[in-house]
């Protein structure tokens, strides 16, 4: 799975700007790159303006179940890079959703 197809949404969602990416070769560079720049912006966000993290968690639909149990089972040093794989694994969940249903338009008839 491409990163990019990954990473464009979540740093929309999150205002992270792109630039701030290293030049990296391999998707696995890629990935962790991006993936340290998400954490960074989580711990950000929970030191900041913890509400404002949990609208970009609602609104991403990242499961709230799972939410709870990171917040109750995660070490305090772990918390950043957990919510970071969660918001992965839910883009993740949405492309595959989009490939497996298609993205085309449904056309829809009313008539009866």
């Amino acid at each position: 799975m491409k990163v990019d197809n990954i990473q464009k949404q979540i740093f929309d969602s999150f205002e992270i700007d792109e630039q701030f990416l290293p030049a990296t070769h391999s998707d696995e560079e890629k990935f962790n790159a991006f993936r340290d720049l998400l954490i960074r912006r989580v711990e950000e966000l929970a030191e900041k303006d913890m509400e404002k993290l949990f609208s970009i968690l609602y609104r991403i639909d990242v499961s709230e179940k799972k939410l709870h149990e990171v917040l109750a089972h995660t070490p305090p040093a772990d918390f950043s890079k957990t919510i970071a794989d969660l918001i992965i694994e839910r883009q993740i969940q949405k492309i595959n959703t989009r490939k497996q249903f298609g993205d085309t338009e449904t056309e829809w008839n009313f008539d009866i």
